[in-house]
């Protein structure tokens, strides 16, 4: 009888090809911003306020005034809101309260934004406090850190206390002596303990909005962009209008976006009658 052939055997099935590298990683140094935004699909607007190193050149915002104070806010729930304000009212009626005054005690527009921030402040505790041991203590006033930039770098951050009492003289008095004491050195480049609320304004940077990072055990920071002429629709007409972009951020434990959203309304009702601040 004649003996079958073998059975055939299969050829090996050939091995899986490896797996993909990944991505190289992106370093967060000086020119890298842009692709690290594109590449975690974030919105431009706020990526330096999401995004955070400890680079020494010089990184994504880098705060040389401020050393190692940030470090605990990268782990508090932060949200940020914006909203652009209508100042007409407030540089008219700057125009027009300038005119017969000397240079030495005219008022800046500064003057009108920090005087409705600490109003506003002052009717919204939420954002004017401190957040320690997992406890919110509100404050009974508003003392407003200012932030200022040095000639030689970095910031100071003096405070501007009772804030909420001061009639614009007497705020834009003092806001020239610290500015004044803070570029000669004469102050400490890091937040004095007692201010309650910061403020950064970069508008003579060109910025048109600022979103900041929580100084704890701060519970908020208030950015101002540039004054800038942008289309306006009002009672049904078209112009052009002087405007900024005001934003906030906060805790998110100790208020939430419709109490932050009230603040920033505040503000912008207050800077539409600067002759009541």
């Amino acid at each position: 009888m004649p003996v079958p052939p073998p059975t055939p055997v299969p050829p090996p099935e050939p091995a899986p090809p490896p797996p993909p590298e990944p991505p190289p990683l992106i370093p967060l140094g000086r020119g890298s911003t842009s692709a690290l935004v594109r590449r975690a699909g974030l919105p431009p607007a706020l990526h330096l306020a999401a995004l955070r190193t400890s680079d020494p050149d010089g990184g994504v915002g880098r705060d040389p005034g401020r050393g190692e104070a940030s470090q605990p806010a990268r782990a508090a729930p932060q949200y940020h809101l914006s909203s652009t304000i209508d100042l007409r009212a407030a540089t008219d009626w700057l125009r027009e309260t300038n005119a017969g005054r000397p240079v030495s005690r005219r008022l800046a527009l500064v003057a009108l934004l920090l005087g409705a921030t600490a109003r506003a402040a002052a009717r919204v505790p939420e954002v004017n406090g401190f957040l320690t041991d997992d406890r919110f203590r509100p404050s009974g006033a508003v003392h407003l850190g200012v932030a200022v930039a040095l000639r030689g770098g970095g910031r100071a951050t003096p405070t501007l206390r009772d804030a909420e009492t001061l009639p614009l003289d007497a705020l834009m008095q003092q806001l020239r002596d610290v500015v004044a004491r803070a570029r000669d050195g004469r102050l400490p480049r890091t937040a004095t303990p007692d201010a309650t609320l910061t403020v950064i304004n970069l508008g003579d940077l060109g910025a048109e909005a600022y979103y900041g990072v929580i100084t704890p055990p701060q519970v908020a920071q208030v950015g101002y962009g540039r004054l800038r002429e942008q289309p306006w629709a009002a009672d049904g007409m078209l112009g052009i209008r002087p405007a900024v972009t005001a934003t906030l951020s906060a805790d998110h434990r100790v208020s939430d976006g419709a109490r932050g959203g009230r603040f920033l309304r505040l503000v912008g009702e207050l800077l539409q009658h600067p002759e009541d601040l």
